[in-house]
Formats: structure tokens, C-alpha cells, sequence
């Protein structure tokens, strides 16, 4: 439910831009993709994770852009305890995500790359399913976002988004003391350019 919302704000957002600025085109993508973490730690826990996503891309007269969305991380590992013992500790982990960024749009024949940059506001929680113990926080982080679109038909669109950030939560233990559950993913899906 509360997805739904944030991806109904990022579309309201764009209407109230393309209402109030000289707009050129308003595109509306979804899409589903792979996340590569750049923290070791979250590696061996979780390995990658699978992302899927809802964006609003919305391009002003010229090459310059505004994009909103909405992305979401679930992921299951297993910690096991240090000491050497037999127990397996099963985990949850799901990470929310509403990226901002602006972009500029370089033309190629039927492609259009967007380069962006901008920021993430993250919502995220790590849950430990047989033990009492949750770890859950926010965090606004930097991001980089490279995406090429091409369209096979006049209003829709193939794409492919790829985009890094950090995310470093200050958590962690005497082995990794600032815990980052950000690194670097690729989504691919489809467009509808609304105009």
C-alpha cells in the first residue's frame, strides 16, 4: 500500500512539472532488474538482489530533465555466528527507495541516453526471522544514473537503466562498522511516453 502511494506521489509530481514548466515530454516506465552490492559484508550475507521499479521521466524543452521514481529491494540470507558454531540465523531484508535526479538527454538516431545525477531518500530494514532482533533506518545518498531508451513504436519504449550509489547506514559490528547497502544495479523494461 505505502508503494502504491510513493509511485502515485512520483506521478503527481510529474504532472504538477509538466503543468508549470514548458514541457517537451513526459514518459511513465516500469521495470524489474538486478542489484550488485558494493559492500563485501553484504555480499556474503545477501549475495544480489533483485529490484523492480516505477519512474517518472519528465524532459524539459531542450536536453535537460527531471526523473522521480520508486524502487524496491527484497532480498533473504543467513548469518551464521562467528565462533565457528552449527546455527544458521535466517534473514529479510527490504530496502525502499524514491531516487531524483536530473538528467541531459543526448540524441542517437532512435536511442536517447539520459546521464543523471541526483539523490536517493532510502527506507530500509533488515529483519532476523528466528530471533527477536530487527535493524531498520533513512537515509538520503547520492546517486548516477545512465539510461538509454529506444523506441521500436512512436510512444513506446524499450529501456535500460543503469545507476550507482552509496548507501552507508553507520550500522554495523568490529568487522564492518559502517554497514553500505548501496552498489550498483541494472533495471531494464518498458516506457510509455504520455507526450
Amino acid at each position: 500500500m505505502r508503494a502504491a502511494r510513493l509511485l502515485a506521489g512520483a506521478a503527481v509530481l510529474g504532472a504538477a512539472l509538466a503543468v508549470t514548466a514548458p514541457a517537451q515530454e513526459l514518459t511513465v516506465a516500469a521495470g524489474a532488474g538486478g542489484f550488485f552490492p558494493s559492500h563485501r559484508e553484504y555480499r556474503l550475507v545477501y549475495g544480489s538482489g533483485q529490484v523492480w521499479t516505477g519512474e517518472v521521466w519528465f524532459k524539459l524543452k531542450g536536453p535537460v530533465g527531471l526523473a522521480a521514481g520508486f524502487e524496491r529491494l527484497s532480498d533473504k540470507g543467513a548469518a551464521v555466528p562467528l565462533d565457528g558454531g552449527d546455527e544458521v540465523y535466517p534473514l529479510e531484508f527490504r530496502r525502499t527507495s524514491v531516487p531524483l535526479v536530473v538528467f541531459y538527454q543526448i540524441e542517437a538516431g532512435p536511442a536517447a541516453f539520459r546521464l543523471g545525477a541526483g539523490l536517493g531518500v532510502h527506507s530500509y530494514r533488515e529483519t532476523w526471522r528466528t530471533v527477536d532482533l530487527d535493524f531498520e533506518g533513512r537515509k538520503v545518498s547520492p546517486r548516477l544514473v545512465l539510461a538509454v531508451f529506444v523506441a521500436p513504436v512512436e510512444r513506446l519504449s524499450l529501456f535500460c537503466r543503469a545507476s550507482a550509489g552509496s548507501i552507508r547506514t553507520g550500522e554495523g559490528s568490529f568487522l564492518a562498522p559502517n554497514i553500505d547497502i548501496g552498489g550498483f544495479q541494472v533495471v531494464g523494461g518498458l516506457a510509455f511516453r504520455i507526450f
